[in-house]
């Protein structure tokens, strides 16, 4: 069967580079083209192969069978499409079958939901639909140093998204808490005391208080001001 023509093109530019250096002195960083769209994919190639700091090694569509192509070519960099990363199986196989590359996911819109969706999967960096070509072979030598691989733009995304997660890790969670003991817990910040709070909800005052006391334990508080304080801060 006939081979398509981009492979032997990248074939014969490893061959031809392998080992080679730019104007300074470096070695060039090696690049593995991944994408569902060959011509897409042909074209990048092309355009990286131009850069005296980048050779590409390969070019494959997202297959099983190309995570062989892949780990053969031991690329610094494996240059990803954005649809096909953010399934995030590919980045697993490649991750798994070429440990030392890195994973690039290109052609990533500055939204977070795909920035987010991408980072989920595993993938080292991006490159934004609108990078030139200067500024893809800068994060391409970035990515092969192991240094961080996205414009400001993406890393300010990223940088919102980990401040997130750490006001939810640090704040705890009222979902702990039984239906119930919620219920409980917003009459007692209301100000209810629990004999009050046992005739609003028709239950026995022992009740109310094995439930106070569950969840003050719970929420590793000692008094109803403290519960009461953590439910405001959570803005129930």
């Amino acid at each position: 069967m006939e081979r398509p023509p981009g492979i032997d093109r990248a074939r014969s530019v490893a061959r031809g580079q392998r080992g080679s250096v730019d104007r300074d002195g470096e070695r060039a960083v090696r690049v593995f083209v991944v994408g569902e769209v060959r011509v897409y994919c042909d074209g990048l190639a092309h355009l990286l192969s131009a850069q005296p700091t980048v050779q590409v090694v390969g070019i494959a569509a997202p297959t099983r069978e190309s995570m062989q192509q892949i780990a053969s070519a031991g690329p610094d960099v494996v240059l990803l499409d954005s649809m096909t990363a953010r399934r995030g199986d590919t980045v697993r196989l490649i991750s798994a079958t070429s440990s030392k590359s890195h994973v690039i996911a290109f052609a990533v819109r500055e939204e977070e939901a795909e920035v987010l969706a991408c980072a989920q999967a595993g993938v080292a960096g991006y490159i934004a639909c609108d990078a030139s070509s200067d500024e893809l072979a800068a994060i391409l030598r970035s990515a092969g140093s192991g240094e961080p691989a996205c414009s400001p733009r993406l890393a300010a995304i990223l940088f919102r998204q980990v401040a997130t997660l750490a006001r939810d890790h640090d704040i705890p969670q009222l979902p702990l808490l039984t239906p119930r003991q919620r219920e409980i817990l917003e009459l007692i910040d209301s100000g209810l005391m629990n004999k009050e709070i046992a005739r609003a909800l028709s239950i026995e005052l022992t009740t109310v208080k094995n439930h106070v006391h569950h969840i003050l334990e719970k929420l590793g508080v000692t008094h109803r001001a403290a519960a009461a304080a953590k439910v405001r801060k959570l803005g129930h």
